[in-house]
């Protein structure tokens, strides 16, 4: 493999499990002169639909016929199916002596693919901090996001490699970090989603249509997320805790529990978390504090 990176010669690359992340990944390969060798994935009209995607030579729903021959393996099988499917390659003796197997879990390390060193493999992790609705979207936004990567020191030296020639931005952790690291990632993306499903919630029990709703909160969404970018935390805070406003967010709870008591739970936890944000930032003092903890964690 090293004599591959001293050579410039781009590794000829196997994908298994062909899903957006994965068909996603083959193309842009492709894209900058990676040879993808072959694609693999259970039902065989996908894997085929895949190779045309991805130009591979070979499609199977059988991994190892795939994966032999390979410098590259990448398994982007759904989570609760990457140990297994590196298992039965390893145990169809599918991974080459120092070939890399790298898999795209946010949430697993590269330890999950202990089985493939048993073949002499190097094993890695290369997980794209982004969300993919469409193989064409995730072509279109991985170059540019942070790609975080951790392994075996023997095998991230290609993993960086194709990182940079795909356009990503590296970012390196510990496999004993990784889950903190996925944890992050769920409340930056899943639970935005979640936030924001709460606000056309009660934007609802106003009166308001959901997609009035949305187009009126989407403006203020940009410009927070802007004041982030510009300010850090937690000099973006505004709103009625920052001022220490006890009326305001009283008046908000009795709202809530009349017209929405089922979204009452989570207000009340999204505001104590808050109250030490602007205590953090200094615009309000301990008696507030305390009055707003008081009144939130009722």
């Amino acid at each position: 493999m090293q004599a591959l990176l001293v050579g410039k010669i781009k590794p000829r690359v196997a994908i298994v499990g062909c899903g957006t992340v994965g068909t996603a990944i083959g193309k842009l390969l492709r894209d900058v002169d990676y040879r993808i060798s072959g694609v693999a994935t259970s039902n065989l009209e996908t894997a085929r639909r895949a190779a045309g995607v991805t130009g591979s030579e070979r499609f199977s729903s059988f991994p190892w016929e795939v994966t032999r021959g390979a410098d590259v393996v990448f398994i982007t099988t759904p989570d609760d199916l990457i140990e297994s499917t590196c298992m039965s390659i390893s145990e169809h003796r599918g991974f080459d002596k120092n070939v890399v197997v790298i898999h795209c879990s946010g949430a697993l390390s590269s330890d999950i693919l202990s089985s493939a060193r048993d073949c002499g493999a190097e094993v890695a992790n290369l997980h794209p901090l982004q969300s993919f609705a469409s193989v064409d979207q995730a072509v279109s936004l991985l170059p540019g996001s942070f790609c975080t990567i951790e392994g075996d020191s023997s095998a991230l030296p290609i993993v960086r490699q194709m990182v940079e020639d795909i356009g990503g931005i590296l970012l390196e952790i510990t496999a004993e970090k990784k889950m903190l690291y996925h944890a992050a990632a769920v409340a930056a993306s899943n639970y935005l989603v979640t936030l924001i499903h709460l606000a056309l919630e009660l934007n609802e029990a106003a009166g308001l249509a959901t997609d009035t709703s949305f187009n009126a909160l989407l403006p203020l969404i940009r410009g927070t997320l802007s004041n982030i970018g510009e300010k850090g935390i937690p000099a973006a805070l505004t709103g009625p805790i920052a001022r220490g406003d006890v009326a305001t967010v009283s008046a908000h709870l009795k709202a809530i529990e009349k017209d929405a008591p089922e979204l009452l739970q989570l207000y009340r936890c999204l505001g104590l978390y808050t109250v030490g944000l602007a205590r953090a930032k200094k615009t309000i003092g301990r008696e507030a504090a305390d009055k707003l903890a008081s009144l939130l964690g009722r």
